[in-house]
This record gives C-alpha cells, sequence and structure tokens, in this order.
C-alpha cells in the first residue's frame, strides 16, 4: 500500500508540471483522426510519442466502442429515465474497470460489487429490459472486475480497497448519496403493496372473476380498516365493469364480471363512500407530489373517466346528485389529467342545461366549486356554458320557463366573480347580437333570426348582468340599449306587440337599475293607437303573451289579443311614468304624455281603457302639482348635477309610484290563480284525451263497413238537427277518433270535428258579443316575473 501511494504522489507532481499539455490532449480526445486525413507533421508527432501515449490511445478507443453501441440501442429501444440512469451506471463502471484509466486526475479502481448491485436492481425493476439485453449484448452485463490479477487482488485486500475507496470519496458525493438514498420505512411500504397487489391479481386471464358479496365483504373491510390501496385498485376494475354493465356493452377482457343489478349499485356505493378516504390518505391534497402518484396514477385515470362516463348514464336525480357532489370532491385529482377535466365540465354542463331543477342546482355548484380551484379556466367555462344555455333558450313555454331563468341566474353570478373577464366575454356577445341585427336591418329579410327566443333571451341575460355590475362593465350599457332599441324598431306590425313588449320590459328594468333615462314613451303610445279601435272578431280563448313573440294576422283581429297587448302596454307606462316621477323635470317630460293620453281618451270607445287611463291623467297631474312646488325654493340651477341628485334622492315616494305598486301586486296575485287554473285545463284536456285514445283503440277493432254507415248516419241526423245533436252529444262523443283504417276518411274525421268546435264557439260568441268587462276587472298574461 506505500508503494501504491508513492506512485500516486508521484504522478500528482508529474501532473502538475505536465498541465497545459494535459489541457491539450484534452481537447484532442474527443476526436479521433484517421491515418489518411493527418499531414506528415501529425504523423511524426504521433510516431514520437512514448509508450504511455500508446496505451492511453488504446484505452480510449476500447472506450469508445461500448459508447457507440449504446447510442444505437437508446434509439432502437428507447427505455425509460430510471432504466436509462441505470444502464449507464453500470456500463460507466464496467468500462472504468476494464480501461484502468484516469478518471477525474485520479486512477480509477474497479469495483464490480456495485456494479453487480445496480445489475441485480435492474433485473429487479425491468425484467424485460434484462432479458433484452442477455439476448442482444451479454457482454455488457459479464462484468469480471478488470481481468484475473484484479480479481485476486480484490479477495485478497477487499477491507482494505473498501476503506480506500471511502476515504478517496469527497464530501460532497456522499452527502449527494445520502439524499438519494430511498427511505427504508416507504420502500418496506410499497414492497408489501406489491406483494399484495401480486397475490390479489393471481386470476386466469381467459375468464373473468365473478364479483360476490363475500369478495365485495372482503374489499370493505380492507377499505375501512387499512385503507388498503392495492383492494382499491381492484374495486376500479369492478367499477368499471359496472359501467360497462350498465352502458349495455359487451364485458370482453375485463378482470371481473357483474351480473347482478344489485352488485353493480353496491360496488358504486362502495366507490362513492370509500374511494376519497384512500385517495386522501395515500396521495393527500396534491397527488402529484406524493411518491406514490406513478403507482396510483393509471388506476386513478380510469376511475376518474368512469366516473364522468356514469353522469351520462344516470336517469335518478338522487343517484346522479351524489355522484355529482362525489366528483366535487376529487376535484383535486381531476385537475392532473387535463382531458379528464374538459370531460367533466362537459358532463356538469350537459347536466345543468338539460336535467331537474335539483340536478341542475348540484351541477352549478360543482362548476362553482371548479371555477374556484381553477381560475384560469374562467373564461372557457363563461363561453361553453352561454352556448348551453343559448341551446337551451330556444323555445319558451310556462314549463320550460322556470328552467331559463335559473340557467340566466346561475349564468349571472359567474359572471360578477371576475369583471375583467366579463367584460371580454360580453362585449364579444353583445357585438355578435349587434351584427346579427345589422345583416337583418341591410338585408331587411330573415326577420326570424332576430325574432326568436334565443336572441331575446340573450338579451335577457346581459341586461341582468349589466343591471348589477362594476364601474369597468359601464361602456357596455349603451350598445347594449342601442340593440334594443334597434330590435323594438325593426318591424311594426301588430304581430310583433308581444315582442316589442318584451325588450321594452327590459329596457325599463336596465333604466330602473342603472338609473339612465331611455327614450320609450312614442314606441308606447304606439302600441296603445292599435288599442284605441275597438275589434270586432269572434271571441277567442286568451293566450298567454309572456311565453308568446308574435301571433298570426288572424289573432291580432280579436279581442283577446287587444285586451293582453292593452293591460301589458298599460303596465308598462305606469312604469316608464312612476320612473320619471322620481325626478326634477316630471313636469315638463309628462306634458307630452298628458297630451297624447287626452287624445287617445276622445278616440277610444272602451271604457275599460278609457277609465284606466283616466286614472294615470290624474296621477300625473298630481305629481307634476307636487314637484312644481317643491322646486320653487331651489337656488341651484341645471347645471349643478350633485345638488340635482341630491334634490332627488331626498324625494318622497310619488303618488304614482304607490299606485303602481298595488296595482302590480293585484295583478301578480291574480295572474298566479288563473295560471293555475290554466294548468288545471290542461291536465284536464290530456286526461280526455287519454280517453279517446282508448276508445279509439276499441272502435278501431270494429268492421270498417259498419264504422262507415254509422258516420253517414251521424252527418244525416246534424244536418237536420244541429243544435239538439250538440246538446245531447258528449265531449266524448264528439272527440271520438274515425275508426276506419283510410287516410282519407281520417282526414275528413278530423275536419269535420273541427267545424263541430267552430260551430260551437260561433253560438257563446253569440250570446256573449254584448258583455263587457267590468273596470275594475284585471286580465291574466301581464307580469313577465322572474
Amino acid at each position: 500500500m506505500v508503494a501504491v501511494q508513492n506512485q500516486e504522489k508521484k504522478k500528482r507532481k508529474r501532473k502538475k508540471l505536465d498541465a497545459p499539455e494535459a489541457k491539450k490532449k484534452k481537447k484532442t480526445a474527443g476526436t479521433t483522426k484517421k491515418l489518411s486525413d493527418l499531414n506528415a507533421d501529425e504523423f511524426m508527432a504521433s510516431i514520437g510519442q512514448g509508450s504511455d501515449s500508446e496505451a492511453e490511445q488504446s484505452n480510449t478507443s476500447k472506450i469508445e466502442a461500448p459508447k457507440k453501441k449504446r447510442k444505437k440501442k437508446k434509439k432502437v429501444e428507447a427505455p425509460q429515465s430510471e432504466m436509462k440512469n441505470e444502464v449507464a451506471e453500470s456500463n460507466q463502471s464496467n468500462v472504468e474497470a476494464n480501461s484502468g484509466t484516469e478518471v477525474n486526475g485520479q486512477e480509477n479502481i474497479p469495483k464490480s460489487g456495485n456494479v453487480k448491485k445496480g445489475l441485480s436492481r435492474l433485473e429487479e425493476k425491468d425484467s424485460e429490459f434484462f432479458k433484452f439485453l442477455q439476448e442482444n449484448d451479454p457482454e455488457l452485463l459479464n462484468f469480471d472486475g478488470g481481468g484475473d490479477e484484479d480479481d485476486d487482488a480484490s479477495e485478497n485486500s477487499s477491507d482494505d480497497e473498501a476503506a480506500a475507496s471511502d476515504t478517496d470519496k469527497p464530501d460532497d458525493v456522499e452527502d449527494a448519496e445520502e439524499d438519494n438514498a430511498p427511505d427504508e420505512e416507504e420502500a418496506e411500504a410499497v414492497a408489501e403493496e406489491v406483494e399484495e397487489e401480486a397475490d390479489a391479481t393471481e386470476t386466469p386471464s381467459s375468464t373473468a372473476t365473478l364479483v360476490t358479496s363475500a369478495l365485495l365483504n372482503k374489499w370493505e373491510h380492507n377499505l375501512e380498516q387499512k385503507k388498503s390501496l392495492p383492494t382499491w385498485k381492484q374495486l376500479v376494475k369492478a367499477f368499471h365493469a359496472a359501467v360497462v354493465t350498465a352502458k349495455g356493452d359487451e364485458a370482453e377482457g375485463l378482470k371481473y364480471s357483474i351480473t347482478d343489478p344489485d352488485t353493480v349499485n353496491k360496488v358504486m356505493m362502495m366507490c362513492l363512500e370509500r374511494s376519497t378516504d384512500v385517495l386522501v390518505h395515500h396521495l393527500g391534497d396534491v397527488p402529484t407530489a406524493s411518491p406514490k402518484w406513478g403507482n396510483v396514477k393509471m388506476s386513478l385515470k380510469s376511475y376518474l373517466s368512469n366516473l364522468t362516463e356514469l353522469l351520462g348514464l344516470l336517469t335518478s336525480n338522487d343517484v346522479l346528485c351524489a355522484v355529482m357532489r362525489h366528483c366535487k370532491t376529487l376535484l383535486p385529482y381531476y385537475t392532473a389529467f387535463s382531458s379528464l377535466l374538459k370531460k367533466l365540465l362537459k358532463a356538469l354542463i350537459a347536466v345543468w342545461g338539460s336535467k331537474a331543477e335539483l340536478s341542475r342546482v348540484v351541477a352549478f355548484t360543482s362548476i362553482q366549486a371548479l371555477v374556484v380551484k381553477l381560475p384560469n379556466f374562467l373564461e372557457d367555462i363563461l363561453k361553453k356554458m352561454y352556448t348551453e344555455y343559448t341551446r337551451c333558450s330556444k323555445m319558451m313555454s310556462s314549463k320550460s320557463r322556470d328552467n331559463i331563468i335559473l340557467m340566466r341566474n346561475c349564468l349571472v353570478e359567474l359572471f360578477k366573480i371576475n369583471p375583467s373577464v366579463t367584460y371580454v366575454t360580453g362585449f364579444l356577445y353583445i357585438r355578435q347580437l349587434a351584427v346579427t341585427l345589422r345583416s337583418v336591418i341591410l338585408s331587411k329579410k330573415e326577420v326570424e333570426s332576430v325574432y326568436n327566443w334565443q336572441y331575446v333571451n340573450c338579451l335577457h341575460l346581459w341586461v341582468s348582468v349589466l343591471s348589477d355590475c362594476d364601474a369597468c362593465l359601464q361602456p357596455l350599457i349603451f350598445p347594449l340599449i342601442q340593440v334594443m332599441l334597434g330590435v323594438v324598431k325593426l318591424h311594426s306590425s301588430p304581430c310583433f306587440f308581444p315582442l316589442h313588449l318584451h325588450t321594452m320590459r327590459l329596457l325599463l328594468h336596465l333604466a330602473a337599475a342603472t338609473n339612465k333615462h331611455i327614450p320609450l314613451i312614442h314606441p308606447l303610445l304606439g302600441i296603445l293607437d292599435f288599442c284605441a279601435t275597438l275589434h270586432k272578431a269572434p271571441a277567442t280563448k286568451p293566450i298567454d303573451l309572456t311565453c308568446v313573440l308574435r301571433v298570426t294576422k288572424g289573432y291580432k283581429k280579436t279581442k283577446a289579443y287587444q285586451d293582453g297587448v292593452f293591460d301589458l302596454t298599460y303596465e308598462m307606462l305606469l312604469n316608464y311614468v312612476s320612473q320619471l316621477s322620481q325626478t326634477i323635470s316630471f313636469p315638463e317630460v309628462s306634458f307630452p304624455v298628458t297630451v297624447w293620453l287626452k287624445k287617445f281618451n276622445k278616440k277610444c270607445n272602451n271604457g275599460k281603457y278609457t277609465g284606466q287611463i283616466r286614472i294615470v291623467l290624474e296621477k300625473v297631474a298630481e305629481v307634476s302639482r307636487d314637484i312644481t312646488e317643491r322646486r320653487a325654493g331651489v337656488t341651484f340651477t341645471p347645471k349643478d348635477l350633485d345638488k340635482v341628485t341630491e334634490w332627488e334622492e331626498e324625494l318622497p315616494e310619488s303618488a304614482l309610484t304607490k299606485y303602481f305598486n298595488n296595482w302590480l301586486r293585484i295583478h301578480r296575485t291574480v295572474q298566479a290563480k288563473q295560471q293555475a287554473e290554466n294548468m288545471m285545463a290542461e291536465e284536464e284536456d290530456d286526461g280526455e284525451g287519454m280517453d279517446n285514445d282508448e276508445d279509439g283503440d276499441e272502435n278501431g277493432a270494429k268492421d270498417s263497413e259498419d264504422s262507415d254507415q254509422e258516420v253517414e248516419k251521424e252527418e244525416d241526423d246534424e244536418e237536420i238537427e244541429p243544435k239538439k245533436k250538440k246538446k245531447l252529444k258528449s265531449k266524448k262523443e264528439i272527440a271520438k277518433p274515425d275508426p276506419d283504417d283510410t287516410a282519407a276518411s281520417s282526414v275528413d274525421k278530423k275536419s269535420k270535428k273541427k267545424k263541430k268546435k267552430k260551430m260551437k264557439e260561433s253560438v257563446a260568441s253569440s250570446t256573449d258579443s254584448k258583455d263587457v268587462i267590468d273596470p275594475g276587472d284585471t286580465v291574466e298574461d301581464i307580469v313577465l316575473s322572474d
């Protein structure tokens, strides 16, 4: 040993003296030239080198050979990063042992034990790659430790070499090795889990294992007591089989099979109850930072994918709500998979737009939690939910109105989260509405692209968003007002008065919320002109104008339509005048209104209409006198806007506002009662329709000849005594369908039924045509309340 140390000291001294030459050698060590490429000087210099340089060149040539082989193997096999590092370490130690060259200025001592340990670790972790090396390149695995002499030396002085190797290591290397050393407890836990998983997965690959109650009880015990991760993985595979069974697909290539529906429910409930606890126990709140993430990643991805797919398969609202709440608790794990997160968002939005009210609310809370978890997704979520809202709001009825209102309120809540994102999204979609309106105005065709419920509901949404908004959203109010005024002025036909009233209601709501004046008196008075002339068309059943945008040309001349339009217009007029009654300029602004309303009373022959307009004139005159007296002692001018605002805020509630609030409250109660009556009538009609269908099935079994004879007899009797037959016949007999199988006879029978109904309505209208509605009576279909 002393002789070896003396030799090392001499070599170190030589290296200090030959430092410049060593640098040149290092620069040229990586590049070797062929003999044909050398010039004369370089060839003579190479001949003049000593035996040491020849030995070094021979050794470096030996080192380069396996490096080239390794590069080719990396390109062909492309193993994982861990396997690459271990093979590189083993090859490097093998090369150093065989070469005997100097590494980092010191003589390298072969360490066959470390290389063998590395190869054994490689065989344990990836046996397939180790077999590949044995078949293709066994020389890399047959490491002898640097020759026979080195083996003898290692056998005689193993302890001394171990001590020398430990003393030769610098402190930084030792610290790095200590930091990289795995924790013994974690390694033991992982080894136990791998053994448990290997025992649990020992099943024949050709046949699937049937999930029984005993197996479920065993899993339940392991999950509850031990929170076993391998057991949870087996449960995930069974859950996948349950989802496949629920879809009705063929269960091929699955480890487990489920045939009993009760077992499917038990597996799903076990997953919903135990999965969160197991995942939190092993992965924590940040799953990607856990050391077990690589072991759980694929099973977790499969579970989340099946869970998302299950949202589109469930029909029970209770189970659907439970699954969505479970997904809400698993949002930290969904964030690790961007593709699954998008699928979950799509499924939640689909539930929010199509299911029952409770499911919609739970879906919205889950989406809201996702926005809080990932604020960067807000803009994308708003666009997708806006698209779903427009898709679901294409039609409006008494049944779908509540769902549309719920969706609108949910969107308004999301738009309040980030005003800057709301401004970008609002600018985009309000501009889209304006472009659509502009194209219709220029082409003067395709009015249906604007006059539809989808367009009106979009306007309603943005009015709700901008009614209670921050200062940064104020610039969007004026473009929205211009779009709605353009919608009102687009078509002046009385058939579109319901749409005009819907739009003016939105404008009044926006004006009251933002304290802005919107000129609406001319459109309102134009609609009242239509009601000034008394229509004598036959009486018909009034329709709900809150769910209608346009009517037919025949219906616009009916008295029911005239009454409905007048009541809605009267409400708008009261709302508009009551808002103006709280301003200092009301006497001047109300003057043209009073002049026009007096003209309306002169030319209108309907006592109900003139009586209501007379009340408005009285209230307007009273408020005008009050404001004139109050502002008589004012010292400021109209230029002092701040003082004007303070003076208007001190005004008490006007007589017009009190009258409007009382009138609106009474009409809402009457409207609620009449809507309930209409729903009862619709249900009765549906029940009669079902009875008629049953009677039609019974009559369809009769012979066609007998049915034709009966129809002819009925027709003859109706021509002789139409009034008596109408009194004697019951509703079911009138509504019976034609039992004849031919299409022509069925069409004739339907036309005859329509004629009978028209005759009944004409008789009723002839008896009640002289009746006039009392001034105190109210008409339904007035309020468009949210």
